[in-house]
């Protein structure tokens, strides 16, 4: 699956280039990048002056985090089903701490989903002032 989302079709990256931007994409430094990819670091950030392997490298990044977003979505119902679960527990301490994760991640859900709208809204204008212009 990691395969898909990091596949590249630029021809103008090296087949080097190619291989190592996924192992570069894994890793938070270029140091860690270098080595995880099998190359010397210094190879590395010549490679990161080019514009195309730079944008290939954020391309495959993006790509990972859209589909570790995705893998988070997908478990959501599964924690919420574990959640109920957990609310009907015979231990009162186990309650109390579900009642509270509940509650919790309710109100930063609901806050997120107000600062969100709040954005739309903000781009709709936006978007309509630039129109009368």
């Amino acid at each position: 699956m990691l395969q898909n989302v990091t596949a590249t079709k630029n021809d103008s990256l090296s087949q080097r280039q190619q291989v190592a931007l996924p192992y570069i994409a894994s890793e938070p430094t270029i140091s860690e990048g270098a080595r995880a990819a099998g190359i010397a670091r210094m190879t590395l950030t010549r490679w990161m002056r080019d514009p195309v392997f730079r944008e290939e490298l954020e391309r495959i990044r993006r790509n990972i985090a859209e589909f570790a977003f995705n893998e988070l979505e997908g478990l959501t119902i599964k924690c919420v089903v574990r959640l109920q679960q957990l609310l009907d527990d015979p231990d009162p301490n186990v309650r109390h701490r579900a009642i509270k994760t509940g509650l919790s991640t309710s109100l930063n859900f609901r806050n997120q989903k107000e600062v969100q709208h709040r954005l739309d809204l903000i781009e709709n204008a936006h978007v309509l002032i630039r129109q009368q212009r």
